[in-house]
């Protein structure tokens, strides 16, 4: 990453962010001008604002924009989003055709026969477990191909006492390996065996007419094969080629990229900003890890079918398709929790059948992750009430809702004999036996109107869009309408946005941007193009918040505490410099818009506003006896506290 080459100036930001991000917030009785409305709800209601936003909001009025934010089906789409989200097919598909189009592995490599597919039961005996002189008879009965295969299978404690025929054993094995090495060459070439060693500088070494040419030049099949050679970062200029490589490569690498690349887009593009806010917002909320074992081809769909069409329904309907996806299953292993009592009953009761072992071996009983983290995390709060007799009670709830073929279709089912019949009782409601699949519907349904989840809800919606800590007279009145409507998120959502505490002092500048938030704000605000996201996304990782990358359930925080170190903070200053000097591939900063200004106009531009004190202060420190480029001042406004602040 490029960095600041003025330390005069990093060490100005530096002390500036540090002492402005601790400045106590302003009064929750005190107003926002006209002026500060506008960006304020700019600020929260987006990923920041593009030139032209605060006018156009100053024109339609800042309560009838709110109002259609809310109603995201009345605002017409971006077509530049259209275009852009075109090529990531995987966006558009079912689970099943994921599954099936994107494996683990594109390139299955021949594995080497079996001993049990090589030789009759009689011969496996004798070669295995024989004598010395079955051995030797029955390896010597093959033709020389087989008896090479069966020799390389054999373990070499098997051929104690026989220095022949490990010798023999271990030339085969050599040879196995060679061949196995020479087919993975072939179906995987290296750049080496594709180019010569000109076209291979070109490759390396090329802008990007050259490589252009050098990619026309190709067949299709040799050019997806230089691409799945090259570094991914390489072929910015070309994602699609990226793309086709990466399939050949890393088939599934491709379904996380798609998901990258139209988060990043959407963000950037989208004109239903508020949509994307709350998508992203609710992601975090029932947080699911791309790497936790099979979820990663699930993750699409996760985020399209049960996160995207609720973000302004009713808070139960989300909670149930959250439940029941197979990503949520998969990741808090609820799709192998069973009942305790599944292998003392019925068929599966001592002694079991060679079906009820296998069975038995790959459950776990019951499992109490999902249970645990539905009260805590999803719905009541920790401090929501609730009990460990609780958790175990949920838990035997959801027993028996699991996955239907996990490898290729992948969908929730109930499964009748891994749940738990009994009788529970949960938060003192008493759930009859015999409910089947009903008892974890019930359980959505008391958790989904429980007093503690009204106020465990508004209060994060209001620490996403109010304050780290906003006032509780606002979370109650947020509550309030969630239990009166029932759990309808657009009306409690709206209550936050009609409030007098949003638009106040005390919300003004209140709220740090994440990683993500501001490498968008940062994007928007200078009217940028994107035509890749691939190093954009390493980029938000590389300062902390690597999309969809959360291990644990409870998502990335959403205070600004979490995200203020000393190193995070220098990260964003140098990724503003680095985004500004033009080297972040496949972003390219028209600074020409910016040419002939002075800082104060740059900072106004940026910022839709003034600098603050602190601000302009560090920015003249950091120029003094210089004569900088427009670029460079730019960078060092998004670099500064004002920028971190939304």
């Amino acid at each position: 990453m490029k960095r600041f080459g003025r330390p005069m100036a990093v060490a100005a930001l530096l002390t500036s962010l540090a002492a402005l991000l601790a400045t106590a917030q302003g009064s929750f009785d005190k107003s926002l001008s006209n002026d500060q409305r506008i960006l304020h709800a700019l600020n929260r209601l987006t990923f920041g604002p593009r030139p032209g936003d605060a006018a156009e909001v100053r024109r339609v009025g800042v309560e009838k924009w709110l109002a259609l934010q809310l109603h995201p089906d009345e605002i017409a789409e971006n077509p530049a989003l259209e275009a852009k989200l075109k090529p990531l097919e995987t966006l558009r598909m079912d689970t099943a055709a994921i599954l099936k189009e994107y494996p683990v592995n594109a390139i299955r490599f021949p594995q080497p026969p079996r001993l049990t597919d090589l030789l009759p039961p009689d011969q496996l005996r004798r070669v295995t477990g024989g004598t010395a002189e079955e051995r030797q008879a029955a390896l010597n009965a093959l033709d020389d191909v087989k008896r090479k295969q069966v020799l390389a299978q054999l373990a070499p404690q098997s051929l104690a006492g026989s220095p022949d025929l490990q010798k023999e054993a271990e030339e085969a094995r050599k040879a196995q390996n060679e061949e196995r090495q020479k087919e993975f060459r072939r179906l995987m070439p290296q750049l080496n065996d594709l180019l010569n060693p000109d076209q291979m500088n070109m490759a390396y070494r090329g802008n990007t007419e050259q490589l252009t040419e050098l990619f026309a030049y190709l067949d299709p099949k040799k050019r997806q094969q230089v691409a799945a050679a090259l570094a991914p970062q390489s072929l910015a200029a070309f994602p699609e080629l990226r793309r086709q490589g990466m399939r050949l490569r890393q088939p599934q690498q491709v379904i996380s990229d798609d998901l990258r690349e139209g988060k990043i887009y959407r963000a950037l593009y989208s004109n239903r900003q508020l949509e994307e806010v709350l998508v992203d917002f609710w992601f975090n909320h029932f947080n699911v890890y791309e790497n936790k074992a099979s979820v990663r081809p699930l993750l699409t769909s996760y985020e399209r079918d049960a996160i995207r069409p609720h973000v302004l329904g009713h808070f139960k309907d989300l909670l149930l398709a959250t439940a029941r996806h197979p990503a949520m299953l998969y990741y808090l292993d609820n799709w192998e929790s069973v009942s305790p009592d599944l292998f003392s009953i019925g068929p599966f009761a001592e002694p079991v059948e060679a079906m009820a072992r296998q069975i038995s071996r790959r459950a776990h009983g019951l499992n109490e992750n999902y249970g645990r983290e539905l009260m805590e995390l999803h719905t009541l709060g920790v401090k929501g009430g609730y009990t460990q007799q609780d958790v175990i009670a949920v838990a035997r709830c959801f027993t028996g809702w699991t996955i239907r073929k996990p490898e290729t279709d992948a969908e929730f089912v109930f499964a009748p004999f891994m749940h738990d019949a009994g009788e529970k009782v949960v938060l003192n409601h008493k759930i009859a036996a015999g409910g089947g699949e009903q008892d974890g519907l019930q359980v959505i349904d008391i958790l989904a109107h429980h007093p503690s989840t009204a106020r465990f809800i508004s209060a994060k919606l209001a620490q996403r869009f109010v304050a780290d800590e906003p006032p509780q007279s606002l979370v109650d009145r947020m509550a309030e309408t969630f239990t009166r409507t029932g759990g309808d998120l657009r009306a409690v959502m709206q209550t936050m946005f009609s409030s007098p505490e949003f638009f106040s002092e005390g919300a003004w500048q209140a709220k740090i941007k994440s990683p993500f938030e501001m490498v968008m704000s940062a994007i928007r605000a200078t009217g940028t193009d994107v035509t890749d996201t691939y190093a954009l996304a390493q980029r938000i990782a590389d300062l902390g918040e690597p999309l969809y990358g959360k291990l644990d359930p409870n998502g990335y925080t959403d205070t600004g505490a979490g995200w203020l170190s000393t190193s995070s903070l220098f990260g964003r200053i140098n990724f503003a410099a680095t985004l500004m000097s033009g080297q972040i591939p496949g972003v390219k900063v028209d600074g020409a818009r910016m040419d002939g200004k002075d800082s104060s106009a740059i900072a106004r531009e940026l910022l839709n506003g003034d600098a603050s004190p602190q601000t302009r202060e560090a920015i003249e420190k950091g120029l003094e006896g210089k004569e900088p480029t427009a670029r460079f001042i730019a960078g060092l406004v998004m670099g500064s506290p004002d920028f971190q602040r939304r």
